[in-house]
């Protein structure tokens, strides 16, 4: 008897493990189904992100710049010297006065007729004084000549003061001038078949040249970045969606309410409390997060050149088009859209001079519409005008 309740206990014992196991076994395999679906709504929740993460980016220090640090102009009077008979004419007062005075600051006395020949030039200069410019860097000076001077090759510029707009003087300017090609240094300009078979970099104006290096800072314009609680950051190309982008994702590293866009062209950042005395760090820190930016549609037209660029947001409604014997018909495509006589299925040439589009198509579908039916480009620009003037390109059209 004791037997058979060990014998059953024992039976029931095992049946209870068995059904232990079993239920345990269940509770696995509902786990394990619930750890692969999880496992599977995590991989298509990542799928979802890598999809819809931006197809491109760019840093934000290419779109943006900290406000005030930026370049400031100079501009100069100057004397180039030692030109091989291309300098002003003994008329041109505008250089003999400034070089007699130059002469008698060094104890030559001069009379402005006593100066002979063409060998010097009056001269304009400009230069680009960078932000954070210190004392004793070199800056590049542009000279274009004032008077009848043709040429300033192998001309020297003797030293002159280059001022900001509030006539402080900020470089000196001095050195020979560089950047003007051999073909146009003679005192008569080159007849235009010769100046044709010139390389396009060498066809430039012989009345203008750079002086590589030539100015030297004098004066700093100070700019403490580490001493202000708060930065203002200017697009280079103000848009308000760019502008709520750069100032969330702002916000996504930096802590909520650290950026707010001000405006389509300003995102104003409050200096958290462990970048005070800092700021160059979280500045660098800004700069290089990527952001994707927007920006209008806009359609670029070069007559000149028959050069067309565009952007991939540029759309056209439906709308009919003639043009010197080319038919182009924009039309909304219906879901179940068949082929009939006398109708055109997107992209089907009916003949030489005729092509179809849907509604909403992108300005790359007109063009490659042009390109299969033979049409140059200066009747793709005047259509595209036309267009606009239509209203149908949903776009900025700049001509230039």
């Amino acid at each position: 008897m004791t037997e058979l309740l060990q014998s059953g206990t024992e039976i029931v014992l095992q049946t209870g493990h068995q059904k232990l196991i079993e239920h345990s076994s269940q509770l696995i395999m509902i786990n394990s189904l619930l750890f692969i679906r999880s496992g599977a709504i995590l991989i298509h929740f990542c799928l979802i992100l890598v999809f819809a993460a931006p197809v491109w980016a760019v840093r934000v220090k290419d779109v943006a710049g900290i406000r005030g640090a930026r370049d400031n102009e100079l501009i100069g009077f100057g004397i180039v010297v030692g030109l091989d008979g291309t300098g002003d004419s003994q008329e041109s007062l505008l250089s003999r006065k400034p070089i007699v005075n130059a002469l008698e600051r060094i104890g030559i006395s001069l009379k402005s007729q006593d100066i002979l020949g063409r060998s010097i030039a009056a001269v304009w200069l400009t230069a680009t004084l960078p932000p954070f410019a210190k004392s004793g860097q070199r800056l590049d000076i542009t000279a274009a000549t004032i008077g009848d001077a043709v040429s300033l090759r192998g001309g020297i510029l003797i030293m002159a003061p280059l001022r900001g707009p509030d006539r402080l003087v900020y470089a000196l300017g001095q050195g020979p001038i560089a950047g003007i090609p051999k073909g146009v240094s003679r005192a008569i300009a080159l007849p235009d078949e010769e100046l044709a078979k010139l390389p396009i970099g060498s066809r430039m104006v012989a009345s203008v040249g750079q002086i590589i290096g030539g100015a030297l800072v004098e004066r700093e314009i100070s700019l403490n970045l580490n001493s202000r609680a708060r930065l203002f950051m200017n697009l280079h190309s103000p848009d308000f969606t760019t502008a709520f982008r750069l100032a969330k994702l702002i916000n996504q590293n930096l802590g909520f309410r650290s950026a707010r866009a001000q405006d389509a062209g300003t995102v104003e950042v409050s200096v958290p409390s462990s970048y005070l005395g800092n700021t160059v760090e979280l500045v660098s820190f800004i700069e290089n997060l990527e952001i994707s930016p927007d920006h209008t549609a806009k359609v670029v037209l070069d007559e000149r050149s028959g050069t067309v660029v565009m952007g991939g947001s540029v759309r056209i409604s439906p709308i009919a088009i003639s043009q010197n014997g080319l038919n182009i018909q924009v039309k909304l495509q219906t879901p179940n859209q068949q082929n009939e006589q006398g109708v055109l299925a997107e992209g089907e040439i009916l003949d030489a001079s005729v092509f179809m589009l849907k509604g909403g198509a992108d300005l790359k579908d007109i063009v490659n519409g042009f390109n299969k039916i033979g049409a140059s480009s200066r009747d793709l620009i005047e259509v595209l005008k036309a267009v606009k003037t239509a209203g149908a390109l949903h776009a900025e059209l700049v001509i230039r």
